[in-house]
């Protein structure tokens, strides 16, 4: 069962079951098979990597209105979050009452940000 729906996040351990439970299961088998098959020197790497797409699954973009072949900033801000980068959150935050913020999914950034343990 995964630890996060669509309206319900949960931070998601870096460990073997956490990634494995918070994946959909379309990439669960993939996961699995990678993380059994690597070697012990290249496991952060794999965990890292996988760990990361958890976390964008969990934060399930509305990315609809995004013209094809472009990025949105959502997209960007999700990435950067996965990725486990520098996230001004006091930045973040105040960004939302500016300008064109809601072209943003906010909601995504949140459940990223819960995904990543940042809350």
């Amino acid at each position: 069962m995964s630890p996060q729906t669509r309206d319900r996040v949960a931070p998601i351990p870096r460990t073997i079951d956490g990634i494995a439970d918070a994946l959909p299961s379309a990439l669960r088998a993939a996961f699995n098979a990678e993380a059994r098959t690597t070697e012990a020197a290249d496991l952060e790497a794999c965990l890292s990597k996988w760990w990361a797409t958890a976390v964008l699954e969990a934060a399930a973009p509305n990315d609809a209105a995004t013209p094809p072949g472009t990025v949105s900033m959502t997209t960007v801000f999700l990435r950067r979050i996965a990725a486990g980068g520098a996230v001004d959150w006091n930045e973040i935050d105040a960004m939302r009452e500016r300008r064109g913020a809601q072209h943003i999914d906010w909601d995504a950034i949140d459940r990223a940000r819960v995904a990543a343990g940042a809350a």
